[in-house]
């Protein structure tokens, strides 16, 4: 999870809500009829010079604070977790403008930023309710007792009264002033900029196409991407019986494919599902919520006893030894218990992704998504993280030539996780808002990373962003997959309607500004 990108509703995320299904293979339901295409909507630009300050001390319903911390005017507030203010503000053309907050968080804390909306609101079971209006993104406060300056990105307003309110996601806030100024459009160069990166030794010609095919659209056009519950393509049916059409990307998870997680379902066909997406033109993408080799079937850090930093080892060449090798040095006791459960989850993964690879599959492989939360077992430190992630590069690319990969590292707030320009093609980010604005907010804190310009895309949220804000905003994702399960479908595979509309959903696979399964490949210069 990143700067800018809400932490909500965690508890869904990556839940285990597929054990015991089986598979129907590619999807039978009835085809909704194919609505005219929607054409990118056009939206207005005068701009004019602006600036706005507004001092703590005018905003109403808050308690001021004056101490000897240096702040201006006559003091500051404390926005408590969970807790919000708001001011109205009038600006004199419809241009985009940034809003920068000058604060500070004792703990360090978490302040969302939400335009002409209401306040979000903890439903029952602690998820957020679905809100008027556009949430931007969040403020990332470091810990610190110095007032600072944060922008967020370009907010675009249109002439005439707004309210803004600022709601914290995570510990206290406080504010000293926000200043409201006029600025540009999110810079395109970014597009241009990204790179074609493809690591790995050997690199074969599907996936270098596939690359290029990825480059060529990126800036003008984002793919549809759905994620599956593992094992079916319940999603999927949804999606087609409502918009008639596929998504461009299967998005699908490799978790039961190691001894534990096979452990929890009965028949495992989700390479062979895979395999006919790709034969019928789409492209397929398998991310690894890995569950643990050791002890409980969790992959959450706090539900586990595994403790990843037994498994780090230093030993020259481990990632590319065979299997008969790794046994003698577990007998040998020249490494851990723990490092051998690694490696061998890792060569269970290898064996399916070299199902694929020999059908000719090139695959989006998104392996230990990173939450910056710490949420699951491999995100102990920066340390055992990237071991982790260069020993499986290593071992897939070197031992199992899996040149049929593409590289996808989810992420993090912080830059020391990057595992290296060596092992990363392509950067996620995972937003879980229930709004469908553009997440720029997210993009421009995934480009402040510096992670050297590879292509950005949402590799999980709760909403389909809008492709008319995506276009309005700069902010055209590689592609964009929402998240499996109750984010889409009830237990029937029906459309629930609870985080996206019938219509916003035909809306986002029939525009133009994004691409359907029908669609790869064919998009005009």
């Amino acid at each position: 999870m990143l700067a800018g990108c809400s932490e909500i509703d965690y508890s869904s995320v990556a839940s285990d809500n597929s054990a015991d299904t089986s598979s129907n293979g590619e999807t039978s339901v009835p085809q909704a009829s194919i609505v005219t295409e929607n054409k990118t909507k056009e939206y207005k630009i005068n701009k004019s010079n602006f600036s706005y300050v507004l001092e703590e001390e005018k905003t109403e319903g808050t308690k001021l604070i004056s101490d000897d911390r240096k702040y201006s005017g006559e003091g500051y507030i404390t926005v408590g977790a969970y807790k919000s203010v708001s001011f109205d503000m009038e600006v004199p053309s419809t241009q985009f403008y940034d809003i920068a907050i000058t604060a500070l968080s004792d703990d360090g804390g978490s302040i969302t930023l939400i335009v002409d909306g209401d306040k979000q609101i903890n439903s029952e079971n602690g998820s957020y309710k679905r809100m008027n209006g556009e949430l931007y993104g969040a403020y990332n406060i470091v810990q610190s007792d110095t007032f600072e300056s944060h922008s967020l990105c370009p907010v675009y307003l249109t002439q005439g009264m707004h309210r803004i309110t600022l709601q914290t996601v995570k510990n206290s806030v406080s504010l000293d002033k926000i200043t409201v100024k006029n600025t540009e459009k999110a810079d395109e160069k970014r597009y241009s900029q990204a790179g074609t990166w493809i690591s790995g030794k050997d690199v074969n010609t599907d996936r270098i196409e596939l690359m290029d095919y990825l480059k060529s659209i990126y800036g003008r056009k984002t793919l549809t991407a759905q994620a599956v519950t593992p094992n079916t393509n319940t999603e999927i049916d949804a999606i087609v019986k409502n918009t008639g059409r596929f998504p461009a990307i299967r998005a699908s998870d490799l978790r039961y494919y190691t001894a534990s997680g096979a452990k929890l379902v009965k028949n495992n066909t989700d390479i062979q599902l895979s395999q006919e997406w790709a034969k019928n033109g789409g492209i397929v993408s398998y991310a690894w919520y890995w569950y643990t080799p050791i002890g409980k079937t969790t992959f959450y850090r706090d539900e586990s006893t595994f403790d990843i930093g037994a498994a780090v080892s230093d030993y020259e060449d481990l990632a590319v030894m065979n299997e008969e090798s790794l046994a003698q040095l577990l007998e040998d006791e020249t490494i851990s218990e723990e490092c051998y459960a690694v490696l061998s989850d890792m060569d269970a993964i290898a064996k399916q992704l070299s199902v694929l690879k020999d059908s000719g599959v090139t695959v989006l492989f998104r392996p230990l998504p990173a939450s910056s939360a710490g949420l699951y077992w491999w995100e102990k430190n920066s340390k055992t993280y990237k071991w982790l992630w260069q020993t499986m590069h290593r071992r897939f690319d070197e031992l199992y030539g899996l040149s049929n990969l593409l590289w996808i590292y989810t992420a993090d707030i912080d830059p020391q996780m990057f595992p290296g320009d060596d092992y990363v093609d392509i950067v996620g980010c995972d937003v879980y808002d229930n709004t469908d604005t553009a997440h720029l907010a997210a993009m421009y804190a995934t480009d402040s990373l510096s992670l050297n310009k590879r292509m950005l895309a949402l590799t999980e949220c709760a909403v389909y962003p809008d492709p008319d804000i995506m276009a309005r905003d700069n902010a055209m994702w590689l592609w964009a997959a929402m998240w499996n399960g109750k984010y889409l479908i009830n237990e029937s595979g029906e459309l629930t309607g609870d985080y996206i509309s019938v219509e916003r959903l035909k809306k986002f696979y029939n525009h133009e500004a994004t691409v359907t399964r029908d669609e790869i490949g064919k998009q005009e210069e």
